[in-house]
């Protein structure tokens, strides 16, 4: 039984993942987490259409990582929690340094080779 749940658990922390592995949706996150903002404001932010970020709203909406709220005659998107802004700091760290370490190991054999 507790077998089972650890990979209902781990089945739904690849779902989240999922959502998140998409650039633009990693740049919606970034901006609703400056403020609340409407679909107009991100679409002009990121240059998108609006179709293609209502649906990375709508997944997002799905795996509950930003909330929607009716304000007159627009919706407001806003993180559902906060805390997912720093998972996804830790994993830009994470390739940051993995960047680094590569290109650490990569400049000494890209100067032998006069490049």
């Amino acid at each position: 039984m507790e077998r089972e749940r650890e990979e209902q658990l781990y089945r739904l922390q690849a779902e989240l993942c999922q959502a998140l592995a998409e650039p633009t949706r990693l740049k919606l996150l970034s901006l609703l987490g400056e403020r609340p903002r409407a679909v107009k404001e991100l679409v002009e932010a990121t240059g998108q259409r609006q179709a293609k970020i209502s649906q990375h709203l709508a997944i997002m909406r799905q795996r509950s990582i930003v909330r929607a709220e009716r304000a007159g005659t627009e919706v407001r998107y806003s993180l559902a929690d906060p805390r997912i802004l720093e998972a996804c700091r830790i994993t830009r760290e994470v390739l940051l340094q993995q960047l680094t370490q590569q290109g650490n190991l990569v400049a000494p054999l890209v100067a032998a080779e006069g490049v």
